[in-house]
């Protein structure tokens, strides 16, 4: 969890969405794809060879209208939370838009995915989808259909919970009429662990198959907590395939919504064991069911309105005043940090590089020494200062805090949140829980060219680029292994060979 006690959308800056909106709104779409870390790998000669030239005016309607930092924003926005550099993309691929057996769909960029944990980037991609891939919602990357969004989360006029302008209502606030009021109430019957009366609310009612406990029903929020919006938008899948019902599988059950007509009243059924296929029926998308992860965060308190994509805020919170640096929070510069040393309180600051403690700069050295011949572990500052460089001794939360969150920005790809940092006189010489220091994801850095120019900075404060990572890899043979540009492997490799 960051330090202003939210948990940030790794991955994605408000200085990356600034620049990609630029882009995007000259027409630069590979120039917008750049500033987001997304590989625009669809050839649309190859696509109107394969799939026929109907097709590929489809495909490429749909890339001029796509908004990669809108795609990159919900993208990031599947995985789950606190964010891990080992779970950065939970899907395999996400599939925007179905053409008979292809799809246009978002993979992790392939080669960097294994080494890197999922890797900052992505590649968009024209083909047959991988098993397991996550559909998402058209309003979540189509500019023609973010408006859209606002529905998707149960609003009409304005978010539940929410007026339009972006406060947050009183409970007083709340009562009235609308579809906004329905969401309100189921959401608030499932937060007081009343299901079946949540799912009544919704306008359906709830079955339990034989040996199903009546407690299984609590995990149905993390499938349908919306209630009304899951139903609809079964209603629609269901009409689309001309069937009665449809279903999905949730935590080891099936759970089944049939009487779906216009003018009927829904059935939710949780099934034991294999789908009833002697009953057609549809097979819903996990994000037919699910909150979309923007609200699910207003709601929590983990991003404010404020915190939101510009086109997300301007769809869910339509009246209210726009700010020229909307996006996810930056990271707060270092802090200084109290650790008790000697039997007082001492201070440790980050400046000019390096984590300062009011003691002579030879004593964390002798520290080191003492402790590589197998003396005890050092107290106090020194000990701060020789765990933030990757001693296995104890680090002070608050330095825990502030490294973990560094690392994971970095991992995910935030060049300018490193950059910010350095300038604010941070350390850069500590390590993650791969023992990989921030010479390792270089390559996870974007946009590309970013960590050719961070390069001579980190090298300059001290950060070893011949240090192994926890597999026994240097940044330079991570870096080759994980697909890295060819001018950032030749300048690693200058850099460990002097």
């Amino acid at each position: 969890m960051s330090r202003n006690g939210k948990r940030p959308r790794y991955g994605i800056t408000r200085a990356q969405i600034a620049a990609a909106q630029r882009q995007w709104r000259r027409g630069d779409h590979i120039g917008a794809c750049a500033a987001c870390g997304i590989e625009p790998a669809v050839d649309l000669r190859d696509v109107r060879e394969r799939a026929g030239r109907e097709v590929a005016a489809a495909v490429e309607d749909d890339l001029a209208h796509l908004v990669p930092d809108l795609l990159r924003w919900h993208a990031l926005g599947q995985r789950p939370y606190p964010a891990r550099t080992d779970s950065y993309l939970r899907w395999p691929a996400l599939s925007l838009a179905g053409y008979g057996d292809n799809a246009l769909h978002l993979a992790a960029w392939p080669e960097q995915g294994p080494l890197l944990g999922g890797t900052a980037r992505f590649a968009l991609r024209f083909g047959p989808l991988p098993d397991r891939s996550l559909p998402i919602a058209r309003e979540t990357w189509d500019a023609r259909h973010a408006a859209g969004l606002l529905a998707l989360c149960g609003g009409h006029t304005r978010l539940p919970f929410f007026a339009a302008d972006g406060r947050r209502l009183a409970p007083a606030e709340l009562e009235g009429a609308g579809p906004e009021s329905l969401t309100e109430r189921v959401v608030r019957l499932f937060a007081e662990a009343q299901y079946a009366r949540a799912w009544e609310a919704a306008g359906a009612d709830v079955e339990l198959g034989e040996g199903i406990p009546e407690s299984y029903l609590r995990v149905l929020p993390t499938l349908a907590p919306a209630g009304p919006v899951a139903i609809a938008n079964a209603r629609r899948a269901a009409a689309r395939a001309g069937v009665p019902a449809a279903w999905i599988r949730a935590y080891g059950r099936v759970v089944r919504l049939d009487r779906l007509g216009p003018h009927d009243r829904p059935r939710v059924r949780v099934l034991a064991g294999a789908y009833l296929r002697d009953e057609p029926a549809v097979e819903l998308a996990y994000s037919d069911v699910s909150w979309l992860p923007d609200f699910r965060d207003l709601l929590s308190g983990r991003l404010e309105p404020g915190d939101l994509h510009p086109m997300v805020a301007a769809a869910l919170f339509p009246t209210m005043e726009r700010a020229a640096d909307a996006g996810p929070p930056d990271m707060p510069a270092p802090a200084t940090v109290r650790v008790r040393c000697e039997g007082v309180w001492h201070e440790l600051a980050h400046r000019g590089g390096t984590l300062t403690a009011p003691h002579p700069p030879e004593a964390a050295a002798r520290e080191a020494a003492l402790l590589a011949f197998g003396g005890p572990p050092p107290a106090g500052c020194p000990a701060a200062q020789l765990a933030w460089r990757g001693a296995r001794i104890r680090l002070p939360r608050a330095l825990r805090e502030l490294r973990g969150e560094l690392m994971l920005r970095v991992a995910a790809g935030e060049a300018d949140t490193l950059e910010a940092m350095l300038d604010a006189g941070l350390d850069p010489n500590c390590r993650d829980g791969d023992d990989r220091t921030v010479l390792h994801l270089l390559p996870c850095l974007i946009p590309d060219g970013a960590a050719l120019r961070l390069l001579p900075r980190l090298l300059a404060a001290g950060v070893n680029p011949n240090a192994l990572d926890r597999d026994g890899l240097t940044p330079l043979m991570l870096a080759e292994r994980s697909g890295a540009r060819p001018e950032l492997i030749a300048a690693l490799r200058a850099a460990t060979a002097t």
